[in-house]
């Protein structure tokens, strides 16, 4: 997704929801993909991540771009996220569910640039 702004999600994800909810009785799977915070030490890729995992918990675009914005996230998927965000709530969806967070560090034993990941269920 090469633009990635707030209107530009919105636009994806009404069009992904629009699209899906004329799918009769089918199950669907939206699925973005992204890595947080890059390169940066373990503590602050956790802190930064968390932060902007808590908005994407609450379904709260707004806020999940804001967070990133202040925070000067490098995630590289904010488009992609905030447009599943924005389907998956249209849809119905009311919350998220952080289910694992990690870094780079936790394998490679080096915290001092990591690489952020986290697994996110929205339901």
């Amino acid at each position: 997704m090469s633009l990635s702004d707030e209107e530009t999600a919105k636009d994806v994800g009404e069009d992904l929801a629009n699209a899906i909810s004329k799918l009769d009785h089918k199950k669907v799977v939206m699925i973005a993909s992204s890595d947080f915070t890059h390169y940066e030490p373990d503590g602050i890729a956790r802190d930064k991540d968390g932060y902007v995992i808590e908005a994407i918990t609450e379904l709260d675009v707004a806020k999940f771009y804001n967070r990133i914005y202040e925070r000067y996230s490098s995630a590289c998927g904010v488009g992609p996220i905030a447009a599943v965000m924005h389907a998956a709530k249209k849809l119905g969806a009311s919350s998220g569910k952080r289910l694992k967070y990690a870094t780079s560090g936790d394998v490679t034993g080096d915290r001092s640039a990591v690489v952020g990941y986290g697994g996110i269920i929205i339901f």
